[in-house]
Protein backbone atom coordinates (compact mmCIF):
# COMPACT_ATOMS: atom_id res chain seq x y z
CA UNK A 1 0.00 0.00 0.00
CA UNK A 2 2.60 2.49 0.88
CA UNK A 3 4.56 1.30 -2.39
CA UNK A 4 1.31 2.63 -4.36
CA UNK A 5 1.04 5.87 -1.95
CA UNK A 6 4.81 6.41 -2.84
CA UNK A 7 4.32 5.46 -6.77
CA UNK A 8 1.11 8.17 -6.52
CA UNK A 9 2.94 11.27 -4.69
CA UNK A 10 6.13 10.97 -6.96
CA UNK A 11 3.57 11.16 -10.40
CA UNK A 12 1.69 13.93 -8.48
CA UNK A 13 4.99 16.18 -7.97
CA UNK A 14 6.52 15.41 -11.37
CA UNK A 15 2.87 16.97 -12.78
CA UNK A 16 3.04 20.15 -10.31
CA UNK A 17 6.39 20.57 -10.75
CA UNK A 18 6.13 20.91 -14.83
CA UNK A 19 2.97 22.67 -14.84
CA UNK A 20 4.89 25.39 -12.53
CA UNK A 21 7.39 25.24 -15.25
CA UNK A 22 4.95 25.50 -17.88
CA UNK A 23 3.02 28.45 -16.05
CA UNK A 24 6.78 30.40 -15.54
CA UNK A 25 7.37 30.09 -19.59
CA UNK A 26 4.13 31.77 -20.31
CA UNK A 27 4.43 34.45 -17.79
CA UNK A 28 8.26 34.86 -19.14
CA UNK A 29 6.28 35.09 -22.12
CA UNK A 30 3.41 37.47 -21.44
CA UNK A 31 5.98 40.05 -19.39
CA UNK A 32 8.50 40.22 -23.13
CA UNK A 33 5.59 40.76 -25.26
CA UNK A 34 3.78 43.47 -23.04
CA UNK A 35 7.05 45.01 -22.94
CA UNK A 36 7.89 44.95 -26.43
CA UNK A 37 4.47 46.20 -27.47
CA UNK A 38 4.38 48.96 -25.41
CA UNK A 39 7.67 50.04 -26.46
CA UNK A 40 6.68 49.11 -30.27
CA UNK A 41 3.24 51.52 -29.56
CA UNK A 42 5.73 54.27 -27.93
CA UNK A 43 7.80 54.38 -30.80
CA UNK A 44 5.23 54.70 -33.10
CA UNK A 45 3.58 58.28 -31.00
CA UNK A 46 7.04 59.29 -31.09
CA UNK A 47 7.75 59.43 -34.93
CA UNK A 48 3.91 60.57 -35.45
CA UNK A 49 4.30 62.96 -33.11
CA UNK A 50 7.52 63.98 -35.47
CA UNK A 51 6.06 63.81 -38.63
CA UNK A 52 3.29 65.64 -37.92
CA UNK A 53 5.39 68.94 -37.12
CA UNK A 54 7.69 68.48 -39.99
CA UNK A 55 5.67 66.75 -43.04
CA UNK A 56 2.03 68.14 -41.96
CA UNK A 57 0.62 64.34 -41.68
CA UNK A 58 -2.72 64.09 -40.57
CA UNK A 59 -4.05 60.46 -41.17
CA UNK A 60 -2.72 57.11 -40.01
CA UNK A 61 -3.45 53.73 -41.82
CA UNK A 62 -4.10 51.29 -38.26
CA UNK A 63 -4.74 48.16 -40.07
CA UNK A 64 -2.39 47.14 -43.07
CA UNK A 65 -4.28 46.04 -46.62
CA UNK A 66 -7.24 47.95 -45.19
CA UNK A 67 -8.64 51.26 -46.23
CA UNK A 68 -9.56 52.08 -42.81
CA UNK A 69 -8.03 55.42 -41.99
CA UNK A 70 -7.70 57.49 -38.92
CA UNK A 71 -7.08 60.93 -38.03
CA UNK A 72 -3.08 61.32 -36.61
CA UNK A 73 -4.77 62.94 -33.21
CA UNK A 74 -7.66 60.31 -32.74
CA UNK A 75 -4.92 57.64 -33.13
CA UNK A 76 -2.47 59.37 -30.78
CA UNK A 77 -5.28 59.75 -28.12
CA UNK A 78 -6.21 55.78 -28.43
CA UNK A 79 -2.96 55.05 -28.49
CA UNK A 80 -2.36 56.89 -24.97
CA UNK A 81 -5.13 55.25 -23.65
CA UNK A 82 -3.96 51.46 -24.00
CA UNK A 83 -0.07 52.44 -22.83
CA UNK A 84 -1.57 54.07 -19.66
CA UNK A 85 -4.26 50.69 -19.25
CA UNK A 86 -1.39 48.23 -20.23
CA UNK A 87 0.94 50.38 -18.03
CA UNK A 88 -1.58 49.83 -14.59
CA UNK A 89 -2.32 46.01 -15.94
CA UNK A 90 1.30 44.81 -15.31
CA UNK A 91 1.75 47.30 -12.69
CA UNK A 92 -1.04 45.39 -10.96
CA UNK A 93 -0.24 41.89 -12.11
CA UNK A 94 3.56 42.34 -11.20
CA UNK A 95 4.23 39.32 -13.68
CA UNK A 96 8.03 39.87 -13.54
CA UNK A 97 7.96 38.82 -9.35
CA UNK A 98 5.34 36.07 -10.13
CA UNK A 99 7.29 34.52 -12.73
CA UNK A 100 10.38 34.09 -10.31
CA UNK A 101 8.14 32.30 -7.65
CA UNK A 102 6.69 30.22 -9.94
CA UNK A 103 9.85 29.31 -11.16
CA UNK A 104 11.32 29.03 -7.75
CA UNK A 105 8.33 26.59 -6.65
CA UNK A 106 9.05 24.41 -9.75
CA UNK A 107 12.74 24.09 -9.46
CA UNK A 108 11.65 23.23 -5.59
CA UNK A 109 9.26 20.59 -5.68
CA UNK A 110 11.29 18.84 -8.86
CA UNK A 111 13.92 18.75 -6.45
CA UNK A 112 11.60 16.67 -4.15
CA UNK A 113 10.39 14.84 -6.93
CA UNK A 114 13.65 13.55 -7.96
CA UNK A 115 14.06 12.65 -4.08
CA UNK A 116 11.02 10.68 -4.11
CA UNK A 117 12.10 8.92 -7.08
CA UNK A 118 15.31 7.61 -5.80
CA UNK A 119 14.05 6.68 -2.36
CA UNK A 120 11.29 4.87 -4.18
CA UNK A 121 14.05 2.91 -6.79
CA UNK A 122 15.84 2.41 -3.47
CA UNK A 123 12.03 0.99 -1.51
CA UNK A 124 12.61 3.47 1.30
CA UNK A 125 8.90 3.44 1.61
CA UNK A 126 9.17 4.50 4.96
CA UNK A 127 10.16 7.86 3.86
CA UNK A 128 6.70 8.48 2.55
CA UNK A 129 5.63 10.43 5.03
CA UNK A 130 8.79 12.95 4.79
CA UNK A 131 8.71 13.21 1.11
CA UNK A 132 5.02 13.99 1.58
CA UNK A 133 5.42 16.55 4.17
CA UNK A 134 8.56 17.79 2.14
CA UNK A 135 6.41 18.23 -0.96
CA UNK A 136 3.16 19.75 1.49
CA UNK A 137 5.86 22.44 2.53
CA UNK A 138 6.93 24.09 -0.50
CA UNK A 139 3.21 24.23 -1.49
CA UNK A 140 2.08 26.14 1.69
CA UNK A 141 5.11 28.13 0.92
CA UNK A 142 3.76 29.69 -2.16
CA UNK A 143 0.57 30.83 -2.37
CA UNK A 144 0.85 31.40 -6.01
CA UNK A 145 -0.87 28.79 -7.99
CA UNK A 146 -0.43 27.24 -11.64
CA UNK A 147 -3.72 27.42 -13.83
CA UNK A 148 -5.70 24.67 -15.20
CA UNK A 149 -4.08 24.55 -18.32
CA UNK A 150 -1.10 24.50 -16.85
CA UNK A 151 -1.81 21.35 -15.48
CA UNK A 152 -3.69 19.65 -18.36
CA UNK A 153 -0.77 20.46 -20.01
CA UNK A 154 1.64 18.90 -17.58
CA UNK A 155 -0.21 15.77 -16.89
CA UNK A 156 -0.73 15.04 -20.86
CA UNK A 157 3.22 15.58 -20.93
CA UNK A 158 4.11 12.88 -17.86
CA UNK A 159 1.52 10.58 -19.18
CA UNK A 160 2.89 11.17 -22.31
CA UNK A 161 -0.79 11.61 -24.26
CA UNK A 162 0.49 13.69 -26.83
CA UNK A 163 -3.09 13.89 -29.33
CA UNK A 164 -4.45 16.47 -30.47
CA UNK A 165 -5.80 18.07 -27.15
CA UNK A 166 -2.71 18.36 -25.89
CA UNK A 167 -1.01 19.94 -29.27
CA UNK A 168 -4.25 22.25 -29.35
CA UNK A 169 -3.51 23.35 -25.06
CA UNK A 170 0.56 23.70 -25.55
CA UNK A 171 0.84 25.35 -28.94
CA UNK A 172 -2.18 27.67 -28.98
CA UNK A 173 -5.02 28.16 -26.31
CA UNK A 174 -2.26 28.71 -24.12
CA UNK A 175 -1.00 31.48 -25.72
CA UNK A 176 -4.90 33.62 -25.70
CA UNK A 177 -3.85 36.19 -23.82
CA UNK A 178 -1.20 37.19 -25.76
CA UNK A 179 -3.45 38.27 -28.46
CA UNK A 180 -3.94 41.75 -27.26
CA UNK A 181 -0.43 42.29 -27.48
CA UNK A 182 0.33 40.71 -30.92
CA UNK A 183 -2.31 43.16 -31.76
CA UNK A 184 -0.74 46.19 -30.48
CA UNK A 185 2.46 45.11 -31.86
CA UNK A 186 0.50 44.62 -35.64
CA UNK A 187 -1.13 48.27 -35.59
CA UNK A 188 2.15 49.69 -34.13
CA UNK A 189 3.81 48.48 -37.36
CA UNK A 190 1.19 49.33 -39.44
CA UNK A 191 0.76 52.82 -38.68
CA UNK A 192 4.62 53.20 -38.93
CA UNK A 193 4.59 51.47 -42.33
CA UNK A 194 1.62 53.84 -43.10
CA UNK A 195 3.70 57.28 -42.19
CA UNK A 196 6.67 56.10 -43.99
CA UNK A 197 4.46 55.39 -47.32
CA UNK A 198 3.14 59.07 -46.32
CA UNK A 199 6.35 61.08 -45.59
CA UNK A 200 9.22 59.37 -46.88
CA UNK A 201 8.09 57.20 -49.80
CA UNK A 202 6.12 59.42 -51.70
CA UNK A 203 8.56 61.87 -51.63
CA UNK A 204 11.14 59.79 -53.87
Amino acid sequence: MTKLLFESLHKDTKIIANARFNNSKRLAKQTWWSLFSISAISITLILLTICENTSGLKFVEPILFSDLILRSWIFTTLSSIIILSLSIAISSARLDVQYEKMHDSAININRVSKQIEARKESNQNSLYLQSLNEYQKIISENPINHEDIDFLIAKAEVNKRNDLLYMWRKHISQYFCLIPYYLITFISISVIISILDQVVFKRC
